[in-house]
């Protein structure tokens, strides 16, 4: 079964951020924690595609490595709760759209639907308008309901085919 991915785009501007919880930069040293959160995250959703945690150090690996463009880890956010990071949002320069690319948003199972997957990319869009970019884009798997609902919230939209 071939699952179908949409890639958005989004006119950035800045955000008000309501909601607050202590976030940093992300670190060359957070590597194994946010395999573990992008193991812990995707696990049994609709992006689950029976990968192994040895799957999302490899995933995890290759975003700090550059296989999704270079990674901007001044715009890059984690919420860290007590040993666990909690939720990420990783964007890196993605050539392919000529634009920043938020390559994974994620957030553990027992923090969703607090907000904060929308408070991270609120961050990381700040930190890009911040830095002179004026878009941001995404690819999200077509029935992820929660994140299709987010980001056309934040303004998301299709883009349009090539």
């Amino acid at each position: 079964m071939s699952t179908k991915r949409i890639p958005m785009v989004l006119q950035l501007q800045i955000q008000t951020i309501v909601k607050d919880w202590p976030l940093r930069t992300v670190r060359t040293s957070d590597v194994h924690d946010l395999a573990i959160l992008l193991y812990a995250a995707f696990r049994g959703t609709i992006d689950d595609e029976d990968e192994t945690f040895a799957n999302a150090v490899r995933e995890v690996d290759k975003t700090f490595a550059g296989d999704y463009g270079r990674l901007l880890p001044d715009c890059s956010f984690v919420i860290q709760e007590g040993e666990f990071i909690a939720s990420a949002c990783l964007i890196s320069w993605f050539e392919p759209h000529n634009a920043p690319l938020a390559v994974f948003t994620m957030t553990r199972p027992e923090y969703k639907r607090q907000g904060m997957a929308r408070f991270l990319l609120k961050g990381s869009i700040n930190a890009l308008v911040d830095r002179g970019y004026s878009q941001l884009t995404l690819i999200v798997t077509d029935g992820n309901k929660a994140a299709q609902k987010l980001y056309a919230s934040l303004g998301f939209q299709e883009m349009p085919a090539i």
